[in-house]
């Protein structure tokens, strides 16, 4: 888990899956990160190294999204890959926050 901030904006990358077994650490992580950095007017979580999405991993963006949103932040996804499109799609995810998908090779 790793976070740089660029600007006015926070970026979260986890490098791992948004999977059950990660879910406490990574939750805890995000809030830690954008407690630590409130001058962030923009939150950007970084999925490039994100190959699973499960249920859980749903919850805990759409739990980042209430936590940035309550705090007068944007935020966005970027480097989803299929996979996770896919699960973000069923979730209906776009249509809450702009979610970018990665350059095919």
């Amino acid at each position: 888990m790793k976070t740089r901030v660029e600007d006015d904006t926070l970026f979260l990358i986890p490098e791992t899956d948004l999977v059950a077994s990660r879910i406490e650490s990574l939750r805890n992580f995000f809030v830690e990160q954008m407690a630590a950095h409130p001058e962030a007017a923009k939150v950007v979580l970084d999925v490039h190294g994100v190959e699973t999405v499960d249920s859980l991993g749903v919850n805990l963006v759409v739990g980042l999204y209430r936590e940035a949103a309550g705090a007068s932040k944007t935020i966005e996804i970027v480097g989803a890959n299929e996979k996770f499109m896919k699960v973000a799609r069923f979730f209906r995810l776009p249509a809450i926050f702009t979610i970018h998908q990665e350059a095919a090779p």
